[in-house]
Order: structure tokens, then sequence, then C-alpha cells
């Protein structure tokens, strides 16, 4: 089993690779996200993801995402959810009239699988997607493994600095099981609260044929409402 050390060493080595995956684009795109996780008691949990993301740093969007996630934790090492998605995807364009759009619906099952060594936080993700593109069937899984190391403490805590890397593969299963794309991550972050950090990390997308490149700055917020 490969060791969370050796994870963020093949995933920084992956990032820096990924111009030879295909022709890269030309434009330094962005993904601004915000992930809140509201519990509603010890087992409940809605978990709120809204995304932003450019064709460029600061403009020409690309696709804008929402998505709720209804999860139950069955302990503190697994929890099934269920999500309900809407994206809206634009076309490139510098000219905003000349733009074209398309819409999707999600519905997907998903189960997170977490546990730690020594202070590296180790996350597996597999979700399954129902897609509905503009009214057209589509089915697709996904795999994430995640690793989340704080530098200056042993627990992610107020005033953690932090690195956060993933490695995630998509494969479409129907209507023919092919595959999808890659996504590489690699961040680094800052814990301003116990409920509140900030991370900002560099993503390629790897694709049969390209390689995206976009920046993301990523807000994490928490609420608990019991006591």
């Amino acid at each position: 089993m490969i060791s969370a050390k050796k994870f963020i060493i093949l995933t920084i080595l992956s990032v820096s690779l990924s111009k030879a995956y295909g022709q890269s684009e030309d434009k330094l795109g962005s993904w601004y996200i915000y992930n809140g996780f509201f519990k509603f008691s010890p087992k409940v949990e809605l978990f709120f993801d809204s995304q932003l993301r450019t064709y460029e740093v600061t403009a020409n969007p690309e696709t804008f995402i929402v998505r709720p996630y209804f999860t139950y934790n069955i302990n503190n090492h697994v929890q099934p959810g269920i999500g309900l998605e809407y994206l809206k995807f634009w076309t490139y364009d510098e000219i905003p009239e000349n733009k074209t759009s398309l819409e999707e619906f999600r519905i997907s099952l998903q189960l997170i699988l977490s546990h730690k060594v020594d202070r590296f936080a180790l996350q597996h993700r597999y979700r399954y997607e129902f897609r509905y593109i503009e009214g057209t069937p589509f089915q697709r899984m996904r795999y994430r493994l995640q690793v989340t190391v704080p530098f200056n403490s042993k627990e992610l805590e107020k005033g953690s600095f932090f690195t956060n890397a993933y490695f995630e593969t998509f494969v479409r299963t129907d209507p023919r099981l092919a595959f999808d794309q890659i996504w590489l991550y690699l961040a680094g972050g800052y814990q301003f609260t116990d409920n509140l950090n900030l991370q900002i990390g560099y993503l390629a997308v790897l694709q049969d044929t390209s390689t995206h490149s976009r920046l993301q700055f990523f807000l994490t917020h928490k609420l608990w409402f019991y006591k």
C-alpha cells in the first residue's frame, strides 16, 4: 500500500510532468470553490459545494456548480451520502455575447472512507454519477485518494499551515466503458479557526488529448447545529 509521503511525492512529480500528457491549453483558468459542512447531529450532515470555474484567472466563465450532499456518519471512518447537482457550462469566447451554454443535472451516490497515519489524514472517496446533459443520460464513476498534512501541528487546528494533495480518476460506464479524465491537485492552506480554512492550489486536468491548468481558491466552512 502506498504511503502518504510517497503519495505526496508522486503527486508533485505528476503535476510537474502533466504538460507531457497531450496538448496543454494556452489559458490558465481558475476554480473558486466554497465547501460548507452543516452538521445537524453527530450522524447527519449536509455538505454544500458551490463553484465558479473560469477559462482565465478572473474572466470568461466556464462552469457554475451547485451541489448539496446529504451524508450519514456511520462512524468516524465511514460516510455514505447522496447528492443532487446542477451544472451550467459555457463555451470559451472572449466576447460574452458569443458564448453558448448547456445545463446538466446529476444524482450522485458517494462513499467516503477516512483514516490517519500519524499526522497524515487520508481519504478515499468513491462516487457514482447519473448524469443528464440537456436531458441525455450518461453514467460515470470516480475514485479520489486525498491526503492532508499539517506542517506546524499534529492535528489540523486553529493556526495550522497544511498541504492538501489528491489524485482522482474518472471512468465513463454508460453508454460505454471508457476512460474519461484524471485530476492531479496540490495546494497549501491555513486554518483560521476550528471551523474555517482557505487553501490555494494548482489542478491539472488530464484528458485524452489535452491538459488543462487551473488555479483553485478553496474556502471550507463548518457549522454545528446541535450541542
